[in-house]
């Protein structure tokens, strides 16, 4: 009798244990998004165990795209909006937020503030030295985006001058670019201000042209360089994780870590 008890819970035992969660969503792609989502989707993973999403290192934009499209996963990173190519595809783009695109200085530097011109000159290489700005006496080393990024998109289309000198250090994932700041105190770059989450060390967000980043400025469209940033996936292929997430991010919880970030939330309705 013991070994008939013994069998019969070894058989209903599957029925009664659930797994710690039903799917896990990795959602790879931008990096401008990344280190948000990443404590979205920590808050989301802390309030539910149905489903468990994971935010990856930066694969760029076009790696979000790719695995997508693919269908190696069904939700991906992106830091713009798709283009009509992309759309082509089946993909479709789901806004979740705007916020500044800022000028960075590293944790040496105390530059409170540059103009346009200032940006230009330095990123062209005519202005070298935190001296030229009133900080103290120091090399500006200078860290840049490849032109397929998109804030490297949004500074050529805000500043039509805007060229990199052979001096920029260009790297290709903010990854990389966050790395150099917190390695180089006197370094400067320009980048979306929720990624400043990740750094290590106290970098200096700079005003623009007398503007602070904040979100109100963004909202009345006082500051001049502001991104825009969301999900894709595949028409039809949105899995439930996915639409589970996506309503987090767009309840009160979500648009609250947001607004802590910096970010202007999308307004869906």
């Amino acid at each position: 009798m013991p070994t008939l008890k013994f069998f019969a819970l070894f058989v209903l035992l599957p029925f009664f244990v659930q797994p710690a969660f039903s799917e896990e969503l990795v959602v790879p792609g931008s990096g401008n998004p990344e280190y948000v989502l990443g404590v979205l989707a920590n808050a989301f993973n802390a309030r539910q165990s149905i489903h468990r999403v994971v935010i990856p290192p930066s694969t760029g934009m076009a790696g979000g795209i790719r695995d997508v499209d693919e269908g190696r996963t069904t939700l991906g990173r992106a830091g713009r909006p798709l283009t009509e190519a992309e759309l082509a595809k089946g993909l479709i783009y789901t806004p979740l937020g705007r916020e500044a695109v800022v000028a960075v200085a590293g944790a040496g530097v105390d530059v409170p503030a540059i103009s346009s011109e200032q940006l230009i000159g330095i990123f062209s290489g005519k202005i070298t030295n935190w001296s030229s700005l009133g900080g103290k006496q120091a090399p500006i080393r200078v860290i840049g985006k490849e032109s397929t990024d998109a804030i490297r998109r949004q500074l050529s289309k805000q500043f039509k001058d805007l060229v990199f000198a052979d001096s920029v250090k260009v790297v290709h994932l903010d990854t990389y670019l966050i790395e150099l700041l917190d390695r180089y105190p006197t370094s400067f770059a320009v980048m979306n201000l929720s990624a400043l989450g990740a750094c290590k060390t106290k970098v200096g967000v700079l005003a623009l042209d007398g503007i602070q980043p904040s979100i109100e400025n963004i909202a009345n469209g006082s500051y001049p360089l502001v991104m825009e940033f969301g999900l894709i996936y595949k028409s039809g292929g949105l899995s439930p994780a996915g639409k589970a997430f996506i309503d987090f991010i767009r309840s009160p919880e979500g648009a609250r870590i947001f607004r802590s970030h910096g970010v202007l939330v999308k307004n869906n309705g």
